[in-house]
């Protein structure tokens, strides 16, 4: 059975325990102490924290750990992990990011009375949640267009809130041990101390052979037939159900990015369906749809 993410990260940790050696940058350093930070709420960005010595100086180790095929920098992405993620400047940054790809929005289909890829059958869109990778993914993807500095802030961490940014290692807050300055991916199984350091690299180095963020969103919709949907995710783009001249009618709103949810988003589509005595897909057809174009099957 195939190790989890989380055993893998306990396996590379227990290799540094306290008084073990490794050599980096042609320096034979000591580990002083290691551990996982942690904090109260979520995760700050370094997996693994080392101090060790050399040299009669100490340095951090900080590393965040990822798997050889994490594509995802952050999903399930709400206003305030924007905030630490891209800074002050976020809703303009996202706004920007889902208007350069507008006109893939206005040419989806909103409605699905048949099944379409991962799409089932009865499905209507709410609006589309916001993540951030490492690559792009479809059509509703996209370049960030961040700074080095900006991307160096979002693989590190640094606008981390502040039991983040301080975490707590081994029961004690050590200042900014969840701000990551190493990175390390698992290409090949890690089997050694030596093996881990010689595999990582600076944040700084990782950004300069990988110089995007890229965007994705992903649909959030309401499923008539089970009379459900997947929870008040934020919407870095939503559709504003309503009803003009007895049909149904939207507006896709790009302005306000992680401001409403899917509960505003469904509350609104809901509201509108009961307009028109309409419960499910099978009911909404050309006679009631302003514009049919977006109903597909």
């Amino acid at each position: 059975m195939a190790k989890t993410f989380g055993e893998d990260e306990r396996g590379i940790l227990a290799y540094f325990r306290s008084g073990t050696s490794f050599i980096y940058r042609n320096k034979r350093y000591i580990v002083e102490e290691s551990g996982k930070p942690t904090c109260s709420r979520g995760e700050p960005k370094t997996d693994i924290y080392i101090l060790a010595s050399a040299d009669n100086r100490t340095d951090e180790f900080k590393i965040s750990f990822k798997k050889e095929n994490a594509d995802f920098l952050e999903n399930k992405t709400n206003a305030d992990r924007a905030e630490q993620l891209l800074g002050n400047n976020w809703l303009y940054i996202i706004r920007e990011a889902t208007s350069q790809i507008g006109q893939n929005f206005l040419e989806r289909k909103l409605i699905y009375k048949s099944s379409f890829r991962r799409t089932e059958a009865g499905a209507i869109t709410l609006g589309w949640k916001f993540e951030l990778l490492n690559v792009p993914s479809g059509d509703l993807s996209g370049d960030m267009h961040l700074s080095h500095a900006q991307i160096i802030d979002v693989y590190a961490g640094t606008n981390l809130t502040a039991d983040k940014r301080d975490a707590s290692v081994n029961g004690k807050t050590i200042v900014k041990s969840g701000v990551a300055n190493y990175i390390l991916f698992e290409d090949n199984p890690i089997n050694s101390a030596q093996n881990a350091i010689d595999s990582m690299m600076t944040i700084d180095e990782y950004v300069r052979q990988h110089p995007h963020v890229y965007f994705a969103c992903k649909a959030l919709n309401y499923r008539t037939f089970r009379k459900k949907y997947d929870g008040n995710r934020p919407l870095a783009v939503y559709v504003n159900w309503y009803v003009n001249n007895e049909k149904l009618a939207y507006d896709i709103c790009f302005n306000t990015p992680l401001q409403q949810g899917g509960d505003y988003a469904y509350a609104r589509l809901s509201q509108a369906l009961q307009q028109l005595g309409v419960q499910t897909t099978d009911e909404l057809n050309i006679s009631n749809v302003e514009n049919p174009g977006i109903i597909y099957g």
